[in-house]
């Protein structure tokens, strides 16, 4: 399962009109990590981000909803670095939705 990052600045989005579903629809904006088994980290994904910029993030194809997620800073982080924004998926998770059709007559 890939781990999936897009640009999302305001800055980058208003190039496409300021349409946000136009821009997350392009594919090509995706940068994909794939994942790292028995490495440093291990057992996870490792990319550098640009600090100053908003990012967001999600696993697999269609963004897999998960309840928790460790991110730890590089050795080369220093106190003074810009903030890094990520926005990533949440669903509300719900016990059972059950439809039934009746028929009446």
């Amino acid at each position: 399962m890939g781990f999936k990052i897009i640009r999302y600045d305001n800055e980058t989005i208003a190039e496409y009109g300021g349409n946000v579903t136009e821009y997350l629809a392009d594919k090509s904006q995706y940068g994909t990590m794939k994942f790292k088994e028995k490495l440093d980290p291990k057992n996870g994904w490792a990319t550098p981000f640009v600090t100053g910029h908003k990012y967001k993030i999600h696993f697999g194809m269609t963004g897999l909803d998960y309840e928790e997620l460790q991110i730890d800073a590089s050795e080369r982080w220093e106190e003074t670095d810009k903030s890094i924004y990520l926005v990533h998926n949440w669903t509300d998770v719900r016990q059972a939705i059950d439809f039934k059709i009746g028929i009446n007559g």
